[in-house]
């Protein structure tokens, strides 16, 4: 685990592999880890950096109040550290919503963006209203008890069943988040805007990553789009296909690059 000094955060992540950089951005309560079947899938081609976001697995968080633009520009500030003028970044779920950002604030620093099992479109009333819940809920109970509520609901019914190491994996992996961070979190993600204009408008290749089976974000609720650089897959999963279909996700955003890039 590498890590770098942004601002008052110290952000961890990970890199492996050679060739053009994709950016894996996870989802809340969730860490690096939750790539572990996806990296060497990936690596063997591209250059792979996964990130922890503030909070999350081992990156720090001092208490300043954020938001998901100020998660954007972390990323930004990484790969200004690093050297990385261009990328492809992929976000799962919080994830997508900071890769939406990013698209809308420093899209030059994309050759195409992803979202998997995200949304470009802003909490309903009783979203936000889920979000305050869930604050309490952290608040009054603790971070463990939260997550022990929030993991089962990612996984499409067959995978508790077929898949428990992975849903456990997922609980210790929540387990690590900064509980003050997480409730902060959900403050950003009640307050962030409808993105889809930024896929609208998008003018690099985007990958819609769509799951049948996904209790969290339904098939409708991705995003609204007639722009012909958008394409879409539906993997019959969750909202975990990292976990529950690996291979099959790894091959989508595979086909992604090279498929859209060609000249």
């Amino acid at each position: 685990m590498k890590k770098i000094t942004i601002g008052n955060e110290q952000l961890s992540y990970i890199e492996h592999g050679q060739g053009d950089t994709i950016v894996l951005i996870h989802g809340f309560c969730g860490s690096v880890d939750y790539w572990e079947y996806i990296l060497p899938l990936l690596s063997d081609k591209y250059h792979v950096i996964a990130v922890n976001l503030r909070g999350h697995g081992s990156s720090t968080y001092s208490g300043a109040p954020f938001e998901i633009e100020d998660l954007a520009n972390d990323m930004n500030k990484l790969l200004k550290k690093l050297g990385i003028e261009q990328v492809y970044m992929f976000g799962h779920s919080l994830g997508g919503y900071v890769t939406l950002a990013f698209a809308e604030l420093f899209g030059k620093s994309l050759k195409g963006f992803g979202l998997i099992h995200s949304t470009a479109y802003p909490d309903t009333d009783a979203g936000k209203e889920g979000r305050l819940n869930a604050i309490r809920k952290i608040q009054d109970l603790g971070i463990e008890e939260f997550v022990n509520g929030l993991i089962p609901n990612l996984f499409a019914e067959e995978s508790l069943i077929t898949l428990p190491n992975e849903v456990e994996k997922a609980k210790r992996i929540g387990y690590g988040t900064n509980g003050i961070a997480a409730m902060e979190t959900q403050a950003a993600m009640r307050k962030r805007p409808d993105r889809n204009g930024v896929i609208e408008q998008a003018n690099v290749p985007v990958l819609l990553v769509k799951g049948t089976k996904d209790k969290v974000v339904s098939l409708d609720r991705v995003a609204s789009s007639s722009n012909q650089n958008v394409s879409e897959v539906r993997l019959d999963t969750g909202h975990m296909s990292m976990q529950e279909a690996p291979e099959e996700l790894a091959k989508a955003i595979r086909s992604f690059i090279p498929s859209k890039t060609l000249t």
